[in-house]
């Protein structure tokens, strides 16, 4: 009898064995499986980002005229000292069908033109100098494509229309060192982009973004008082992004 219960037990003993390690693998696959859908759901939230990205636009316009009361003075070498534009760009992205985002922005780009006019040979206005500066705003929609949604390496090409809107302005000093009255103007204008991207994702909600867009825009002669006509040009900027 003994030797019986003896067998049994060893019996009992080696196919619990067997079932505990045939359900082993079961809970292994289940973990996996729940793991695999936590990250998932994670990647999934993260379908909106916001980059807030600075850095320089460089118009193709190069030549520089001067408008006042109804006088042109063209531009000559040591008349005009330019610079190219800076600013601030915001551009939004949000998941409308991976891999497919409808964007948003708005940005803030300043630039001066400082005419000086002492080598001038004719002068009837009278002119010293005349600081002018334009602030453009481009606020456009757009989408943009992004082949690797998932991956912390995130290229995307992006392609958007909206208005520009021109504000511009002078400062001028006469031979007398009288200074006249400022002037400013506002304008709008139609424009599209095209452009590239990259964000470099450290986190879930946070990283690098650089950004490249080649701006279509144009004013009309003698809006601008730094004398920019075809502000078409490349921008080139980088900053951070967040996700959400």
């Amino acid at each position: 009898m003994k030797q019986f219960l003896t067998i049994a037990m060893i019996f009992v003993f080696a196919a619990g064995s067997v079932f505990a390690q045939q359900d082993e693998p079961e809970k292994t696959t289940q973990q996996e499986k729940e793991t695999k859908i936590v990250i998932e759901n994670k990647r999934e939230k993260r379908h909106n980002y916001l980059s807030v990205r600075f850095g320089a636009w460089f118009p193709k316009d190069e030549e520089k005229r001067f408008h006042i009361n109804d006088n042109v003075i063209d531009e000559t070498d040591n008349a005009v000292d330019e610079s190219q534009a800076l600013g601030l760009d915001f551009h939004f992205r949000r998941n409308v069908g991976r891999p497919l985002y409808f964007d948003a922005s708005a940005s803030f780009w300043y630039t001066t033109t400082e005419f000086n006019f002492d080598n001038l040979i004719e002068n009837p206005d009278e002119l010293r100098s005349a600081d002018t500066w334009t602030v453009i705003v481009p606020v456009t929609l757009g989408l943009s494509f992004a082949p690797l949604p998932d991956n912390p390496l995130q290229p995307y090409a992006m392609a958007g229309a909206g208005a520009y809107l021109g504000f511009t302005g002078r400062d001028i000093l006469k031979v007398s060192n009288q200074n006249e009255p400022d002037d400013t103007e506002t304008y709008v204008r139609f424009g599209f982009y095209v452009g590239a991207g990259m964000d470099i994702l450290l986190s879930d909600e946070f990283g690098i973004s650089i950004g490249l867009k080649y701006q279509f825009i144009k004013f009309d002669e003698e809006q601008l008082f730094t004398g920019h006509e075809d502000m078409t040009g490349l921008q080139a900027t980088i900053g951070f992004v967040m996700g959400s």
